[in-house]
C-alpha cells in the first residue's frame, strides 16, 4: 500500500465525520500509470504528459524542500489547472510503502499553491504517521494524483480495481484507492477495515473513479557550474546537504 490520507481542510480525521468536508483516505501505487478515461480528466492526462506534469512535480519538490528546511524560498510555478479543478492529493511514497498523503475534494487557489500546500503540510499532516524527516526525502518518490467524477455502486464488487478506483464513505470517513491499487476488491475492504473506516458493507457508500497520477523522486540532484581559477570549469553534481 502506498498511500493513505484522511484528509479535512489540511487536517487527518479518518477516525471521525468531517462537517464541512469529508475525510479522504487516498491509497494508490507509485507505478499506477498516468492515464484516464473519464472526459472530464481528458485535458489532465494530456497535462501530465507533456512538460507541465515535469514542472508540477518540481513545484511539489520545492515545496517539500523548503518545507523540510533544505532550501530557502519558493520560485517554481507550473501551469494552472488545465481544466475545471480536480481532487487533488500528494503522497510520498518508499518504495510500495506510503509515507505521508494529504489531499483536498475541493483545491483552493491556483494549481501550484494547491500542490505547494498539500507538499508542505504532507511532511507532519498525516497523523497516523510520524512526520517525515528531511533526510527521508532523498528516499522517498513525490506523487500527486487528479481523481476523477465519482460514479455511485451498489456493489463494490462491480469494479474492476485495476483499472478503476474505489472509494468508501461512511459516517466514520472516506477512503479512496486509486486504479492499480488494490489487487482485489476483498482486498481494499480489508484495508478500509483495517484502517477503521469500513465497518459492516450495508453501512457504506460505494463510487468507481478514473485517476490521472504524476510520480517521480522527491529529490533531484541539481547541477551547478563549479568556478575555479585557469581552464574552463566543469558541471558537477551537487545533491542536497
Amino acid at each position: 500500500m502506498i498511500a493513505q490520507a484522511p484528509v479535512h481542510a489540511m487536517r487527518v480525521c479518518a477516525a471521525r465525520r468531517c462537517a464541512a468536508r469529508a475525510a479522504v483516505l487516498l491509497v494508490f501505487a507509485a507505478t499506477a500509470p498516468a492515464r484516464a478515461a473519464s472526459p472530464e480528466l481528458a485535458e489532465y492526462e494530456r497535462f501530465a504528459q507533456s512538460a507541465s506534469g515535469a514542472q508540477l512535480l518540481a513545484v511539489a519538490r520545492e515545496a517539500l524542500c523548503v518545507a523540510a528546511a533544505r532550501c530557502d524560498s519558493l520560485s517554481l510555478v507550473a501551469p494552472d489547472w488545465p481544466a475545471a479543478p480536480r481532487p487533488l492529493f500528494v503522497t510520498l511514497a518508499h518504495g510500495s510503502r506510503t509515507r505521508a498523503c494529504l489531499g483536498r475534494d475541493e483545491p483552493r487557489g491556483t494549481l501550484t499553491e494547491s500542490v505547494r500546500e498539500l507538499a508542505s503540510e504532507a511532511l507532519s499532516g498525516d497523523r497516523r504517521r510520524p512526520p517525515v524527516r528531511a533526510e527521508e526525502l532523498d528516499s522517498l518518490r513525490v506523487l500527486v494524483a487528479f481523481a476523477g467524477d465519482e460514479r455511485a455502486i451498489a456493489d463494490p464488487y462491480q469494479v474492476n480495481p485495476m483499472r478503476e478506483g474505489l472509494r468508501i464513505a461512511t459516517e466514520r470517513g472516506t477512503v479512496a484507492f486509486l486504479p492499480g491499487e488494490a489487487r482485489t476488491v476483498s482486498w481494499a475492504l480489508g484495508e478500509a477495515r483495517r484502517i477503521g473506516v469500513l465497518g459492516r458493507l450495508d453501512d457504506a457508500r460505494f463510487s468507481r473513479f478514473d485517476a490521472v497520477v504524476l510520480s517521480g523522486p522527491a529529490v533531484l540532484d541539481t547541477i551547478v557550474p563549479v568556478r575555479a581559477p585557469g581552464p574552463p570549469s566543469r558541471p558537477v553534481i551537487k545533491t542536497h546537504p
